[in-house]
């Protein structure tokens, strides 16, 4: 299984059977989302890192338009800031950008940006209250799309909510409560999945888990396996200089072994790329080889606690 990964250092070409890995970009702060677009890809670039020592508020972040070469072609800027981004998305002939800071998702049509910013009924906004602390209160983070719906994915800060929205008019539907500071959203079979990213685990609204241990985020597939961003559970200031792991599973959940990503902090994003894809970008990219590893310590991740494994972690 080959993908486009994004850590806190760079964006990444790996081979998670290998470890083989190619350096596409690095220097831009931290990467985070990915978007599969008609021309290539969009990787979200936030030009500053988590322990950057110049204010949230100051942070401008880019969209980087890759083609399906994999070659750098253009950087989009908005004509306001993006702050905080996570997730992005493609979809209805528009970029969609999460901007968490803002509780903000931009828009961007090929010509012309938009903002939007979500509104929700009382009774929703107040089901989960986060913390007082404007902006930045719904820390909304992650997309689901369905042929009528959008889901937004709101971290709270805590116990997490998936909200509805018409695909159309954008107007409120419904909300699902899910995860605990949560991040990515999936069906499997008949649920909603997530990675309850603070509780180590994934949950369904099924009532399925899966523990991954430390603080998972980033999720992708193909036929044969499954892919999961592990990341440390670590203070804001350390968490760039961390490593992380790929966990890569069968189908059925069983874990086949971790890509070791040392020293690239955490891990945002996860996207599949074809053999194909991977290929005629390796030829000219600089060569990364990351360990496999059977077994994963939490003080591979960078953790202070060094003791047991890192499955049945306790968050």
């Amino acid at each position: 299984m080959n993908v486009l990964a994004t850590t806190s250092q760079s964006l990444l070409l790996v081979d998670c059977i290998s470890g083989e890995a190619r350096v596409l970009h690095r220097g831009a702060g931290l990467y985070y989302g990915i978007a599969r677009m008609r021309s290539g890809f969009a990787v979200a670039a936030r030009r500053r890192l988590v322990s950057s020592q110049a204010p949230r508020e100051k942070e401008c972040a880019c969209i980087l338009l890759v083609d399906r070469d994999l070659r750098l072609r253009e950087t989009l800027e908005a004509p306001f800031p993006l702050r905080d981004v996570h997730q992005i998305a493609c979809f209805d002939e528009r970029l969609w950008v999460t901007c968490s800071f803002d509780d903000m998702v931009a828009l961007y049509d090929g010509s012309i940006w938009e903002r939007w910013t979500p509104e929700l009924p009382s009774a929703a906004d107040a089901a989960h209250p986060a913390r007082e602390a404007q902006p930045d209160h719904h820390h909304f983070n992650s997309f689901f799309i369905d042929d009528r719906e959008i889901g937004l994915l709101a971290h709270n800060h805590g116990p997490s909510d998936l909200h509805f929205f018409d695909r159309r008019t954008r107007s409120f539907r419904r909300t699902v409560s899910l995860g605990r500071q949560a991040h990515n959203v999936w069906r499997d079979d008949d649920a909603l999945v997530t990675c309850s990213s603070i509780e180590g685990k994934l949950v369904g609204t099924n009532g399925w888990s899966f523990t991954t241990g430390g603080v998972p985020r980033g999720v992708c597939f193909d036929a044969d396996h499954r892919a999961i961003g592990i990341s440390a559970l670590s203070e804001r200031g350390q968490r760039d200089f961390a490593s992380a792991a790929i966990a890569l599973y069968d189908p059925r959940w069983r874990l086949l072994h971790y890509v070791h990503l040392v020293r690239e902090g955490m891990i945002l994003d996860l996207l599949p790329l074809t053999d194909a894809e991977f290929d005629t970008a390796a030829k000219r990219l600089e060569h990364v080889a990351f360990p496999v590893l059977e077994q994963l310590e939490l003080s591979d991740l960078g953790c202070d606690d060094a003791a047991g494994r890192l499955e049945g972690f306790d968050q």
